[in-house]
């Protein structure tokens, strides 16, 4: 199979991506285990993009017992090089309205149940090894440029650096 080097990963709202041509859906398996759904891949603008529902079709999934592992792993077998991650979420800017697009430059990560390394899993022979990873940038300032960029471009109100919260669920966080 051709690779595919782009891959969307569609949160809460995003199950589909409509504007993809000569679709075909392809089934992976990973040392992590299965992925939350099947991987739809087609043809947009010219370019092949795969596309995964991240709670599966149905919203079946919730986002603690998310294989987050296994969808990037699948991802990355598929050989997708730039991956956009689409989330629902809130904020607590007033500046930022229910309907815009916001493109992060920081992460904070406060979940506390899910694994947060390829590394020291057996699955993939990393038992025993000690990575330390840097999550100083973590977003591709690339694919982050391309995004914003794109969706300047539809008309949406756009916001280019903000920090993504991300926290257990399935629930919304506090106004703290």
């Amino acid at each position: 199979m051709e690779p595919v080097r782009i891959g969307v990963l569609g949160g809460t709202g995003v199950y589909e991506l409509s504007a993809l041509k000569d679709v075909e859906e392809i089934t992976l398996d990973t040392p992590f285990g299965a992925p939350s759904d099947s991987y739809i891949i087609g043809t947009m603008d010219g370019q092949r993009v795969a596309f995964l529902s991240r709670h599966g079709r149905g919203h079946r999934i919730s986002p603690t017992q998310l294989n987050s592992r296994a969808n990037i792993w699948g991802f990355k077998k598929l050989g997708v090089e730039y991956l956009i991650a689409v989330s629902a979420c809130g904020s607590l800017q007033e500046q930022i309205h229910p309907g815009d697009f916001v493109v992060p430059d920081q992460l904070y990560d406060r979940t506390r149940l899910r694994p947060l390394s390829y590394f020291d899993d057996p699955a993939v022979g990393t038992q025993g090894v000690v990575i330390h990873v840097s999550v100083a940038n973590p977003f591709c300032e690339y694919t982050s440029e391309v995004c914003y960029r794109a969706v300047q471009q539809t008309g949406t109100r756009a916001h280019f650096g903000g920090t993504y919260v991300t926290i257990e669920g399935p629930r919304f966080s506090t106004k703290a």
